[in-house]
């Protein structure tokens, strides 16, 4: 009888959906604090540190020094 109770009470099924989704938020907001550590972290390296700046620039738009020469690999099928 009490099992049945439980079960068919539309309110206890709520309950359970509701405590599921509210794991799943704090799952979700641990992970986006520890991004947002990350990229804090990330922000005040280019703010303070040129080096890493450079580093940034060079890996993401492709830039080179004066003088540099790039080198681009260009990857072939291996035949079987």
């Amino acid at each position: 009888m009490a099992a049945l109770f439980l079960f068919a009470n539309g309110g206890f099924r709520d309950w359970v959906a509701r405590a599921q989704e509210k794991s799943r938020l704090e799952r979700s907001l641990t992970r986006l604090r520890a991004d947002h550590q990350a990229f804090i972290k990330e922000w005040t390296l280019i703010q303070k540190d040129p080096a890493f700046t450079e580093y940034l620039i060079r890996k993401n738009l492709g830039y080179v020094k004066k003088g540099e020469v790039e080198y681009q690999l260009i990857k072939t099928k291996e035949k079987p």
